[in-house]
């Protein structure tokens, strides 16, 4: 008798018991250095661009977006196929995983950031997001 009051003791207490949650997954570690021959996005003037996202040096902005869910910057220096290369290169270093990359034009994600690069024969953009549902 005493081992079943003992078990349904623990039966309840097993029942009226917090759920164990996971532990969060940790952010990935970030590189906030900016790669020589390149500048970082924040070092152009973009407050809310995430840590370790650089872009060539000598790059242009001719217009942009800086808030805090999304960051956007038009280029017209250098030639977006130059910056398309930068990118292919340097943000996994950032920690951003590229998931699409066809005719010098990216996708690539580093939660809980979404980013997307294009070219024209003139102009280059490269956006950032925080506010898009997952895909």
């Amino acid at each position: 008798m005493r081992r079943a009051g003992a078990l349904v003791a623990l039966l309840l207490a097993a029942c009226t018991a917090t759920p164990h949650q996971p532990a969060p997954t940790p952010a990935p570690e970030v590189s906030a250095t900016v790669p020589v021959g390149g500048v970082s996005m924040r070092q152009l003037g973009f407050r809310y661009a995430p840590p370790g996202v650089s872009l060539p040096a000598g790059t242009r902005v001719v217009e942009r977006v800086d808030l805090a869910n999304n960051v956007t910057a038009v280029l017209d220096a250098p030639a977006g196929t130059s910056v398309a290369a930068w990118l292919r290169q340097h943000l996994p270093e950032a920690g951003f995983t590229i998931t699409a990359d066809g005719a010098d034009s990216l996708l690539f994600h580093r939660m809980p950031w979404q980013g997307a690069f294009t070219v024209t024969d003139s102009l280059a953009a490269i956006t950032l997001r925080t506010d898009r549902e997952p895909a």
